[in-house]
């Protein structure tokens, strides 16, 4: 199982904007990787970052201004083992 929190869809430009994962197995914490996908209209524009961690991962990360007023799908792509499961978490990034 892999969940995804932030704290919210409208995220202000250049302000912190948490992200926390969680990924189980058994309901134990498991070893996983996590990559960073940003979409638009359904289609990958952009790549951050790949971490590795078990269990859990926080991350904070700021906007751009370039982000402003698209209609952004910010998606998680969790690796675990043989499984990858797409978290998306729609955004729209505001002044």
């Amino acid at each position: 199982m892999a969940r995804m929190h932030a704290t919210t869809h409208h995220p202000h430009v250049g302000s912190h904007w948490p992200v926390t994962f969680l990924v189980t197995s058994a309901g134990k914490p498991t070893s996983a990787k996590v990559e960073y996908e940003y979409l638009l209209a359904g289609q990958v524009v952009a790549h951050r970052s790949h971490y590795a961690f078990k269990g859990s991962f926080h991350d904070i990360f700021t906007w751009p201004s370039s982000a402003v007023g698209y209609p952004l799908t910010f998606r998680a792509v969790i690796t675990a083992g043989a499984i990858t499961l797409n978290l998306d978490y729609p955004v729209q990034v505001v002044r």
